[in-house]
């Protein structure tokens, strides 16, 4: 016997005796057989990377990128009906604004930039129209367009992996190009598509996977794996396109087309076929059959396939009711802290001159600011963290109001008081036992000037501000104590009544009656639960409008980015609603908000009916540091027709 022959047997005898002690191995998979194209597009000199279909006056077309002919739109039969020759183009986004009617962004890599185009038809034609155009500092890989909100919202990711999320909108010349905020993906995106119905953005970047993230730049981003690279067993992958009307994501993945359930991320794909000839970059569905284009081809190859049915989610699929929209009307300069640092509004009327009203707000890092009502800042009082800040009217020397500020740095309450100048001085800090001051709401009774104070891990003390002669001899008498169950910040007390409202941030809405609570004769009664809907945790600001006969308990539900309005007794819920962008003024809206002030005084032009001021835990337009919205009570009044 040969060595050769030896080593042969030897190695076939090992592997009998491993087979016979070990597990069964089974034989590998077959390798699915690829399946032909039915038919070929053949086009001439586009060159392109990515395809769309698309419908106009009821014929079903095909949008393509061109590295030569910028955007070339041929029927579904392969008829070429129009090119843009507007440069090299080798990613675009379309989305459908109306019957015939499709806005396109594309990246021209000749002229640099990102531009918006209209697709639509003109005499029984399509035309493609200019609409607007900017400069970017790198090309463009992926982009994909979202609505929200009744506004088109456009996503373009550069090859270095830096987004950016604009609105785009028509003005009287041209479009514009308004950024929201950055989203950072880092190298290798391929393509993106927006879910609507779901409000979530999806990228491909291989080889890390496809991922999944809120769309709204008002909630976290929650970013989260759809598929992961090793469920898609290729490095080169994406070509995402979404049929919306199924519920089915197409993306391509080396010589392969999947289909994911849009609804349901991290499960196996709903339909995988091998590609005979070709490795397509870019796949669709239409008329009953998928489409694919290899990178940089003159051909759309036509595949019979049995289709995937529409995902079962689709068909009991019931929109959220849209809660109302408020524009917001004015902001106040960004908070100097960086991160989670603004916190809670009080608002001071000017009696000689209600327009020349301030605004005082927390900065719960460095102190208290003061801004006019334009959002100006006046002045910043260093004093440590101050986190929940309130304020009367009170008549005290040159002071004709008082204000009063939780401080956890050394815990106790900073006082402040206000001159009829509209000027404010720092009075000192009033030490409290108390572990972590941090929500706080001040009222008056009587003559007398009160405050309740919660501490973040134990009770709500109810003290008296008692003023001395100057500013260092003000002290602070407890009254009270309030065992609560969790965690209260949010309290405003409805002077005229002397009722306590607040709020626990996971259980809902308390009230309490002051007088009756101080003689031991009441407890507080839970008159508006969390219910995720009108109120979605944590509960937050609070504040009272009263005007004339109308009054309202307005409260921060911080879970769903709204505002509940109940009526003066916190019984009846009367509405909620957000605050959204305003275009006209280049503000963003607000979100995840902590304190909130209102008030029924007619404050200038500008707020003829009122104030609501809120606190905006994520800034946009551009990205900065938080700071407060300023929201009209008129608008707020007309959006939710209050009486």
């Amino acid at each position: 016997m040969s060595s050769k022959t030896f080593k042969t047997a030897g190695l076939l005898a090992l592997a009998t005796l491993l087979s016979a002690c070990g597990p069964k191995v089974d034989a590998p998979a077959k390798a699915p057989t690829p399946i032909q194209p039915q038919s070929a597009l053949v086009l001439t000199d586009v060159v392109s990377s990515q395809l769309a279909p698309l419908s106009l006056a009821d014929e079903d077309y095909l949008l393509l990128a061109s590295e030569k002919r910028g955007l070339v739109l041929v029927r579904a039969s392969g008829e070429e009906k129009l090119a843009l020759d507007g440069g090299t183009v080798e990613r675009f986004a379309v989305q459908q604004l109306a019957e015939d009617s499709w806005l396109i962004a594309m990246y021209n890599e000749d002229s640099a930039e990102l531009q918006l185009r209209l697709l639509d038809m003109e005499e029984g034609s399509p035309r493609i129209r200019y609409l607007a155009a900017m400069a970017t500092s790198a090309p463009q890989a992926a982009m994909c367009f979202s609505r929200q909100a009744g506004r088109t919202h456009l996503f373009a990711i550069d090859e270095n992996g830096l987004g950016h999320e604009y609105v785009v909108h028509p003005r009287e010349q041209a479009w514009e190009f308004t950024g929201v905020r950055p989203l950072y993906f880092g190298e290798q995106v391929s393509s993106c598509v927006v879910d609507d119905r779901n409000g979530k953005l999806l990228v491909a970047q291989p080889p890390l996977g496809i991922w999944s993230l809120n769309v709204d730049a008002e909630m976290d981003e929650a970013r989260e794996v759809f598929a992961a690279a090793a469920d898609l067993s290729e490095d080169e992958f994406g070509g995402l396109w979404l049929d919306d009307a199924s519920g089915n994501l197409w993306l391509t993945a080396g010589d392969r087309v999947m289909a994911f359930n849009i609804n349901v991320p991290r499960q196996a794909p709903r339909f995988v076929e091998t590609l005979a000839e070709i490795e397509p970059v870019s796949a669709a569905v239409q008329q009953g059959a998928l489409l694919a284009l290899a990178e940089e081809s003159d051909q759309v190859h036509r595949f019979a396939v049995t289709l995937p049915e529409p995902a079962a989610e689709m068909q009991a699929f019931r929109a959220p009711l849209e809660i109302p929209r408020v524009r917001a009307s004015g902001q106040t300069a960004p908070v100097t802290s960086g991160g989670d640092a603004a916190d809670d509004p009080a608002i001071w009327v000017n009696p000689v001159n209600p327009s020349a009203s301030l605004i005082l707000g927390t900065d719960k890092k460095s102190g208290l600011s003061v801004y006019d009502l334009n959002g100006k800042l006046l002045e910043h009082f260093a004093v440590g963290r101050v986190n929940n800040v309130d304020l009367r009217p009170m008549q005290h020397g040159k002071f004709v109001a008082i204000a009063a500020a939780s401080n956890r740095t050394d815990p106790g309450v900073s006082l402040f008081g206000i001159t009829a100048a509209g000027e404010v001085e720092h009075l000192g800090l009033r030490n409290l036992e108390m572990d972590d001051p941090c929500g706080l709401c001040v009222y008056r009774k009587g003559g007398d000037l009160m405050t309740w104070v919660s501490d973040k891990e134990g009770a709500m003390q109810l003290l008296q501000i008692v003023p001395g002669t100057g500013n260092v001899d003000w002290s602070l008498k407890k009254i009270a104590a309030l065992p609560v169950q969790s965690q209260v910040e949010g309290c405003v007390v409805d002077d005229e009544q002397q009722m306590l409202f607040f709020g626990e941030e996971d259980g809902g809405i308390w009230r309490l009656d002051i007088a009756a609570f101080v003689a031991g004769e009441a407890k507080p009664q839970l008159i508006a639960p969390v219910d995720g809907e009108r109120l979605a945790a944590d509960v937050e600001g609070m504040g009272f409008y009263h005007a004339d006969d109308r009054s309202y308990l307005v409260v921060s539900s911080q879970g769903n980015n709204s505002y509940a309005l109940f009526s003066r007794d916190g019984s009846q819920f009367v509405g909620h609603f957000r605050v959204d962008i305003n275009l006209d003024k280049n503000l963003d809206g607000s979100s995840e908000t902590d304190g909130l002030e209102v008030s029924s005084a007619a404050l200038g032009s500008q707020y003829p009916q009122g104030l609501l001021v809120v606190q905006d835990g994520r800034n946009r337009m551009p990205s900065q540091s938080q700071n407060f919205k300023l929201v009209s009570w008129a608008d707020i009044a007309e959006t939710l027709k209050l009486q």
